[in-house]
């Protein structure tokens, strides 16, 4: 019968075991989930924030190259409206000087007004 005591009380203390080791097994998995449940929030809060900092990132470098484009905009209008006033003081200097040549010779002035009609009249014939 001891036999059998010894026997039963290793079954008992193998059942015990088993289940003392079953409960240690799925207490250890529940907090595992749980570490897996927290590890997967931080990946996802840690993609939005990388998303939401690169979305910024884009931005900010929008807005840069909006202002750099916008302050080349503005310079190449300057030099045009320079380039413009420019061209408008030579061409009225020029104007003037034209004009100062025909009020101090006006004889050759009106000669050479002739010529020209005359080659433009004779150019124009010649193509009808």
């Amino acid at each position: 019968m001891s036999a059998q005591k010894a026997s039963a009380g290793s079954k008992s203390a193998s059942s015990e075991s088993v289940a003392e080791n079953w409960d240690r097994l799925t207490d250890r998995l529940a907090r595992l989930r749980e570490d897996l449940s927290e590890i997967n929030s931080a990946a996802g809060d840690l993609a939005r924030a990388g998303a939401g900092e690169g979305r910024d990132r884009i931005l900010n470098e929008i807005d840069e190259l909006s202002r750099r484009v916008n302050t080349l905009a503005e310079d190449l209008s300057a030099r045009g409206h320079d380039s413009v006033r420019h061209a408008g003081e030579r061409a009225s200097a020029i104007g003037h000087e034209l004009e100062s040549t025909i009020n101090r010779n006006p004889l050759t002035a009106v000669l050479i007004a002739v010529g020209l009609g005359f080659l433009i009249g004779m150019a124009s014939r010649g193509r009808n």
